[in-house]
Parts: C-alpha cells; sequence; structure tokens
C-alpha cells in the first residue's frame, strides 16, 4: 500500500470552528473519563484487570477496538479503491480463528488466574522463556504497533488542519497516555467503548454522503463495483503474494497463536468476572470484525462511485489521501470535525490498549527480577511509571518516522513484526500443543524464525499475510525436534493446564 507520508504532502480545505470544536470535545470526554476513575482508590489488580469484574459486552467492544486500528480506518478504504475486495478474506480467517481460541482454550487459561500471558510461559517452560516474550512484546508495542498507529492519523490530522506534524503526534500520544495512566485497565475499556460509536457513526456518515453523490445511492455504489469489477473477493489462485485463499488459511493458523501471544487482547480475557464471560467476550470481538470488514471495504468502493461521477483527485494523489480528502472537499463543516474525530478514535483504542499492556507486563514480568515481592503501592507507581514511559518512547519513535520518507512505511513495520515477532507465536504454539517442547528447543525456535524470515524477505516477495505464518511454521518445526535433542535431566514439568492435552486437568 501507499505510504502513509504521502499524506503530509496532500493539500485540502482547512477546518471550520465547528469541526475544531468538535474534536476538542471529543478528547475532552476521553480525559475526563480517565480523570473521573481515577478519583476512586485503585489497586494494581483494578489497574490491570478492573479488579475481575469489567462487563463481557464492554470487554467485547474493547476486545475488537484493540485489533482494530487507525489502519483499518484509512488503510483499507484506501486498498479496496485502488483493487477490490479481495483482501477482505482475512477479516473470517481471523474470526474463525478467534472463534476457536475462544471456545478452545479462553476457559483454561483464565483458570490459571493469570495477569499477563508471560506467566504462562512461566509456569510451562521457565522464568528465560518468559522474560524472552515479554521482551519482545514490549519492543514490537513501543516501536512498532504504537507508533505507527500513532503517526497515521496525525499526519492527516496535520495535512486537514495545516498544524504541525509533531504537533499532532504529541497531541494524540499526550491524551491517550494521560487518561490511560489515570484511569488505568477500567479508563481503557469505557473510552474504547465510546470510541467505537464515534468510528462508526463517523463512517456511517461519510458512508451516506457518498451514497447521496451516486445516482442510485446504495444499489448505484454496488451497479459501479460490479460493473467495475471492484467486488471480485475470492482468489484461489495458487500464489503467495497475493491476497489468496491459501495465504488466508495460513493467515487463520497463525491468527489463533497470535492473539494468545497478544497480551493487549488476552488482558480483556482476564479481566471479566468468569470463563463463561470470557468466551463471549471474545466472540464478541470475533464477530464484530465481519461487519465492520464488510463497511470499510464498502467505503473504498463507495468512494470509487463518487468520483466516477464527480471531479476527481487531484492526479498523483496517494490512495491513502483519497478518504480524508473526501471528508474535507465533499463534507459540510461540522460532519467534518464528527468523521475525523473518528480517524482519532480508530487510533486511541488501539494505542491505550497497548500502552496499559506494555505497563501491565513491566509492573508483573520485569518488576519481580528487581523486587521478588514488590507491594501492592509500587506495583501500581511503577505500572503508572511504564505507561509514562512506553507512551513517550512510542510518540518520539513516531515523530521520528514523520521526519523520514520511507515508501510503505506500514509495509515495512509488518515485515519488522514478523522478523522479530513472528516467532512469538510458535512459542505459544509449542507450549500448548506438544508436551516435549522444552526452554531450550524453544530458544532455538525462536532464533530460527527470525532467520528464516529475514531470509523470506530478503529473496522473496511472500505477501507479509503468509510471512507470519512461516514465522510460526519455522518456529514449531525446528524448535521441537530441537526440544527432543536437548532433554534436560529434570524430571518433566507438571502440565497440568499447561497443554491442549491437559486443559481439562485444570482445576476449577
Amino acid at each position: 500500500m501507499p505510504a502513509p507520508t504521502a499524506l503530509a504532502s496532500a493539500t485540502f480545505h482547512s477546518f471550520d470552528w465547528v469541526d475544531y470544536a468538535i474534536l476538542c470535545a471529543y478528547l475532552a470526554v476521553n480525559l475526563l473519563v480517565g480523570w473521573w476513575l481515577s478519583r476512586h482508590r485503585q489497586s494494581s489488580e483494578h489497574f490491570f484487570r478492573g479488579d475481575r469484574r469489567v462487563r463481557w459486552w464492554a470487554a467485547g467492544i474493547s476486545f475488537y477496538a484493540t485489533a482494530t486500528t487507525s489502519i483499518s480506518f484509512m488503510a483499507v478504504p484506501a486498498k479496496s479503491y485502488a483493487t477490490d475486495w479481495r483482501a477482505i478474506g482475512s477479516a473470517p480467517a481471523q474470526a474463525f480463528a478467534t472463534l476457536v481460541i475462544a471456545f478452545c482454550f479462553v476457559g483454561a487459561l483464565r483458570r490459571l488466574n493469570i495477569t499477563t500471558v508471560f506467566e504462562y510461559l512461566d509456569r510451562r517452560f521457565g522464568a528465560e522463556v518468559r522474560l524472552l516474550g515479554a521482551t519482545l512484546s514490549v519492543l514490537l508495542k513501543v516501536f512498532g504497533r504504537m507508533s505507527v498507529v500513532m503517526l497515521l492519523p496525525s499526519l492527516a490530522l496535520a495535512s486537514l488542519t495545516g498544524f504541525n506534524v509533531y504537533a499532532c503526534i504529541v497531541l494524540l500520544g499526550g491524551v491517550t497516555v494521560a487518561y490511560a495512566m489515570l484511569g488505568g485497565f477500567v479508563a481503557v475499556l469505557w473510552t474504547d467503548v465510546f470510541q467505537f460509536a464515534v468510528v462508526f457513526g463517523g463512517v456511517a456518515l461519510a458512508l451516506c454522503y457518498m451514497a447521496a453523490g451516486v445516482p442510485g445511492g446504495f444499489g448505484g455504489i454496488w451497479e459501479v463495483g460490479l460493473r467495475e469489477g471492484k467486488l471480485a473477493a475470492v482468489s484461489w489462485e495458487w500464489n503467495f503474494t497475493e491476497p489468496t485463499v491459501w495465504v488466508f488459511a495460513g493467515l487463520m493458523a497463525r491468527t489463533v497463536f497470535f492473539q494468545l501471544s497478544d497480551q493487549s487482547l488476552m488482558q480483556r480475557v482476564f479481566a471479566t468476572a468468569d470463563e463463561r464471560a470470557a468466551r463471549r467476550t471474545v466472540a464478541l470481538g470475533a464477530l464484530l470484525g465481519l461487519p465492520s470488514s464488510v463497511l470499510f471495504f464498502f467505503v473504498g468502493t463507495a468512494l470509487f462511485a463518487f468520483y466516477r461521477g464527480h471531479p476527481p483527485p487531484p492526479a498523483g494523489m496517494a490512495n491513502d489521501a483519497i478518504f480524508p480528502y473526501f471528508i474535507v472537499n465533499e463534507l459540510p463543516h461540522g460532519v467534518v470535525g464528527l468523521v475525523i474525530a473518528s480517524v482519532l478514535a480508530s487510533a486511541m483504542g488501539a494505542l491505550s490498549s497497548d500502552v496499559n499492556s506494555a505497563a501491565t507486563i513491566v509492573a508483573t514480568d520485569f518488576l519481580p527480577l528487581w523486587r521478588r515481592e514488590p507491594g501492592d503501592r509500587i506495583r501500581l507507581r511503577v505500572a503508572r511509571l511504564a505507561t509514562v514511559v512506553a507512551g513517550c518512547a512510542a510518540t518520539a519513535m513516531a515523530a521520528y518516522l514523520a521526519s523520514l520518507n520511507v515508501p510503505s512505511l506500514w509495509d515495512q513495520v509488518l515485515k519488522l513484526a514478523a522478523l522479530l515477532g513472528g516467532g512469538l507465536p510458535g512459542v505459544f504454539a509449542l507450549g500448548l500443543l506438544t508436551r516435549r517442547a522444552n526452554a531450550p528447543g524453544v530458544m532455538v525456535g525462536a532464533l530460527a524464525s527470525i532467520v528464516g524470515t529475514a531470509a523470506l524477505q530478503t529473496f522473496t516477495t511472500v505477501n507479509p499475510f503468509f510471512q507470519g505464518f512461516a514465522a510460526l511454521v519455522v518456529c514449531v518445526g525446528t524448535g521441537y525436534p530441537a526440544s527432543l535433542l536437548l532433554r534436560r535431566s529434570r524430571p518433566p514439568r507438571d502440565l497440568r493446564g499447561l497443554t491442549l492435552w491437559d486443559l481439562s486437568r485444570v482445576a476449577k
């Protein structure tokens, strides 16, 4: 896809005071939620898991909001505008994988009564594997996903308003970190619910205006899409460089273990009241992804149909800039502010979840290395400090990326995630699917996945979706034989509740 930095060179009309007022009100509501929830006495348990009393439907919406970012809001419509719907195959693949998690793994993992997924790795393999997983997760969140998710809407906001892009990055990062630091997990959860409503309200408004500008309305958009071949959604071609069914089959397998290894997502599972609520949380998050994907892809087709009958965007404009261009040049003032607020909301939900999960990892997985039994007050202070540090580091990284002229920035980050983080799902797969995998073998598998993915990226043009699956296969394919060769003399661990074959042996 085109580089996000292309947005910075696009020229749009200025905001009106009504639009600024709406944006300020949106940001103020998020800060108010964080401040209000901080007024109550907090414990580390409340900061990390909301005292395990959160509503399942709110946790499910937050699960979806955490998995969905500004990438979906901006890049998916750009993709369907420029090509077709073949990439939508990722939605059912990921939804099915998430449902597998809900009904096969969630109950047993929750019965372990853990705060982070890396505590599972400690029980399964030992402290060294736990530390490896936690370190990779924090680095990838802060310097990969968070920085790019923060950068994309900041570039759009800077182009739309004329503000300095670095000021937009600091504003977005500062507000998100502030309410996450003040209110902890519960503030993140309820702002996710609010942002969910803002995102889909904004998209629905924009879509209605597009339909009003196309003869025949929504039916006319569909007819144009069919006539121009913009609705092709399935490719059975035996090709791993394009979004084909085979690529998405690999994505589905990887997603199971990727989501199990993602603390941002699993934290919602650990925060629910019981197993039934946890399963419903994950199932709702999975099911919300299907209609939302259809909606975002339809926006791209609607943009294509709209500009078939209206003066097209300036020649040479990047596809990622088409939707922002429509927002400011075709929508009335007031609606512009609402839709841009939805762009920010699509980023802030994922950002706040990631920064809170990074703080949880630091206070739960790293702090005991320096202080064996830290008190609750110390854990809470460390978590709040880690929230600020992680947010500042991601903001600084986003500002650095904004200064670069890197083509396909998001593609580069996807490659980095596959390179360094692709082995993490493989580590969880070895832990959950096998009884004989051990720490030395897992370490070998993780290293092999890095080397194998680097070779794949250097010598092939395999689709980024498939690179993560390849990393999973390499990790498992080398880690398991290495475990058999590098057996330890000590007796095997008690595996009750730690593998797929022993999950039912967990005491409820």
